[in-house]
């Protein structure tokens, strides 16, 4: 049996992102068509690029549905008065597939301005939860563990 990773990205890219940029990335999020040139991965190692960020349908392998958006945060100017853009994506990546999803990943957070918690990775086979931390310097996955204490709420 095959393992998958559920990915949760939850970031603001600088308003200024140049044009091809923001085009590819629209696209691998499902929401334009192909651009003329793909920078996000090395596609001639992994084949044809795909939308890996896509979402619209239920997760095969985790609760929930894969899902995707990109958007103005009108509600977020930065200090210059600029508007950053937002991204958030849930989608489920099958093993084979976890070394573009971080080639991906890494071209995102590149031109996030999020620093700290960015989101998060989660295995089917283990049920282990990772974080994704940005910063300056670049991001780090992170292994969680437990706090020692579990805060419980009961339905009544």
């Amino acid at each position: 049996m095959s393992d998958y990773y559920d990915l949760f990205l939850a970031v603001d890219l600088r308003p200024d992102l140049p044009e091809a940029f923001l085009r590819e990335l629209s696209w691998l999020a499902g929401q334009s068509d192909p651009p003329p040139a793909f920078e996000s991965a090395d596609w001639a190692l992994w084949g044809d690029p795909w939308q890996v960020l896509a979402g619209g349908e239920a997760s095969h392998s985790f609760d929930g549905a894969d899902t995707s958006l990109l958007v103005r945060a009108e509600n977020g100017q930065d200090a210059d008065g600029g508007v950053p853009w937002a991204l958030t994506a849930r989608v489920c990546i099958h093993e084979d597939e976890f070394g573009v999803l971080m080639e991906v990943l890494e071209w995102v957070l590149r031109e996030a301005v999020t620093e700290g918690w960015a989101g998060f990775l989660r295995n089917s086979g283990t049920e282990e939860v990772q974080h994704i931390v940005r910063s300056r310097a670049g991001f780090d996955i992170v292994n969680m563990r437990a706090a020692g204490r579990q805060i419980q709420v009961s339905w009544a």
